[in-house]
């Protein structure tokens, strides 16, 4: 298992994981991606940025590193009612 952090960042904005996820195979990280961004929608909704939010995943030695567009997840994210 690896330890990643997936770090949040809206314009200068950025939230860091301090307490990282441990996942068994790198793969997972999409899907992990993918929760994350159900989750920032439903407490961001009223904040128009989040659409141009980025989920930064990084490893435990920063040897590993991936810029993920929340754009990318719109699909994944449902729509709440008003």
């Amino acid at each position: 298992m690896s330890c990643y952090y997936f770090h949040f960042q809206v314009g200068s904005r950025l939230i860091r994981d301090t307490r990282g996820v441990e996942l068994e195979e790198p793969h997972e990280i999409i899907t992990c991606s993918a929760h994350i961004a159900v989750l920032l929608k439903r407490r961001a909704c009223r904040e128009p940025e989040w659409k141009e939010a980025i989920i930064h995943v990084e490893d435990k030695e920063r040897r590993f590193s991936v810029f993920l567009p929340i754009a990318r997840f719109a699909d994944a994210i449902p729509r709440l009612q008003a």
